[in-house]
């Protein structure tokens, strides 16, 4: 795979995920992960930003992409709930983390959108490891930049993120309505999709301006009485009601702080791990599905590495939901 040279000056090298017990009939993530310089080809790229300037709340996310990573080693490469192994005819590349500039959010943002557009462009399924939200806007950018249509997204997060600024600052809480405002190609309402929603960690002046512009708000009450499927079905029609792709935005603190305490605003209430999960692979599978972000994974507020370790199985769940959508299960 071919990257522009002003590109690959923006990429750096990380230390790839290890083996946890070597055994010889397992088969781990490292064996299916091939150099993406020398390799022809590969199905998904992992990127990392370590980037958290933008945050709101605690920082510490800017180490997200490190301890994901790491807790990347437990994983094999065989799950027997949707029976899906992806030692075969599938493969994996890490193309490092994102060179970006700590004290420079619209920089980064520029940086970090020319480098996936560049990615889009091989045919790899990037999956993004942040870093702040404020990310999702050069993150959605760039798939924008590589399809005809139009993109629908699905955010998965306990805040709605349609500030209009924060103190006139871009922020973690600003990604949504940019796009929705401020992209050369704007992201329509409709088909925005706002999934896990909770607790009281929104304004009603945002939640109206949500109403007002026809998106689409599934609070994590909602998907707890309805059930995790039924709202991914819905949020699946409208996101891809018209587009050429979907994007799957999530926010950590989407998912309860019981699985998910490392993060800059803890979720009481949030979705559960099964449910992330099951959305993940539901979403994933999807036909129109070209994109993951994962952000606000902060390992220093964290309790024994349980947060890097969800993000790392939402991850897995991704990477096996690509195989399918592939048609290679």
């Amino acid at each position: 795979m071919q990257l522009g040279k002003d590109i690959e000056k923006l990429l750096i090298d990380v230390p790839q995920p290890g083996k946890w017990v070597p055994d010889e009939y397992d088969v781990s993530l490292k064996d299916i992960m091939v150099d993406w310089r020398k390799a022809d080809k590969a199905d998904v790229g992992i990127v990392g930003i370590p980037f958290d300037t933008a945050v709101m709340g605690r920082r510490g996310c800017r180490f997200g992409p490190e301890s994901i990573r790491s807790s990347l080693i437990f994983s094999d490469v065989y799950e027997p709930g949707i029976d899906v192994d992806l030692s075969k005819d599938f493969t994996v590349t890490d193309f490092g983390n994102i060179d970006v500039m700590l004290t420079d959010v619209l920089k980064t943002h520029e940086r970090v959108e020319k480098v996936l557009t560049d990615i889009y462009k091989t045919g790899v399924t990037p999956v993004v490891i942040g870093g702040d939200h404020s990310l999702a806007y050069p993150d959605i950018k760039a798939l924008m930049n590589n399809v005809k249509g139009d993109v629908g997204v699905i955010n998965i997060d306990g805040h709605l993120d349609v500030r209009i600024s924060h103190h006139g600052e871009v922020s973690s809480g600003t990604p949504f309505r940019r796009l929705m405002e401020e992209a050369p190609k704007p992201l329509k309402p409709k088909n925005f999709v706002e999934l896990g929603i909770n607790g009281w960690l929104n304004s009603r002046f945002y939640m109206d301006y949500c109403r007002e512009k026809g998106i689409r708000v599934i609070p994590a009450r909602e998907v707890h009485k309805r059930g995790i499927e039924k709202v991914v079905e819905e949020a699946l029609d409208r996101a891809g009601d018209g587009t050429d792709a979907i994007f799957l935005s999530i926010d950590i603190d989407g998912v309860s702080l019981a699985y998910a305490p490392g993060t800059c605003a803890p979720n009481a209430g949030g979705l559960t791990d099964y449910q992330i999960l099951e959305a993940v692979w539901l979403i994933g599978s999807h036909p129109l599905s070209r994109g993951l972000d994962l952000l606000e994974v902060a390992p220093s507020l964290d309790a024994a590495g349980v947060t890097s370790i969800m993000g790392s199985a939402i991850i897995m769940q991704y990477l096996g939901a690509t195989k399918k959508r592939l048609g290679r299960s």
